[in-house]
């Protein structure tokens, strides 16, 4: 969208929805939000979300996409220091 000059808040604005709205429609099933993304883009929906719109545009799921599990790094221990005490 930025190559496009454009940014969801900017698109969001000009028909009336919310950021957040196009922002979780990157993620989660939004018809309108969707359709808008993709109609900005020139792109068919079933190509930016193959598992929720079939070739015609029509929703078949409406289950989120999954979030890629993050591996965390456990922190290193570092010397506790004295609590201050309240007077």
């Amino acid at each position: 969208m930025k190559m496009k000059g454009e940014s969801l808040a900017g698109l969001a604005r000009k028909v009336r929805l919310s950021r957040k709205t196009l922002s979780w429609a990157l993620t989660k099933p939004h018809p309108r939000a969707n359709r808008t993304i993709a109609e900005f883009l020139g792109v068919p929906l079933n190509e930016l979300w193959p598992q929720w719109f079939d070739s015609d545009g029509k929703l078949i799921s409406r289950e989120a996409t999954p979030r890629p599990e993050i591996k965390r790094i456990p922190r290193r221990s570092s010397p506790s220091r004295p609590r201050k005490r309240a007077a």
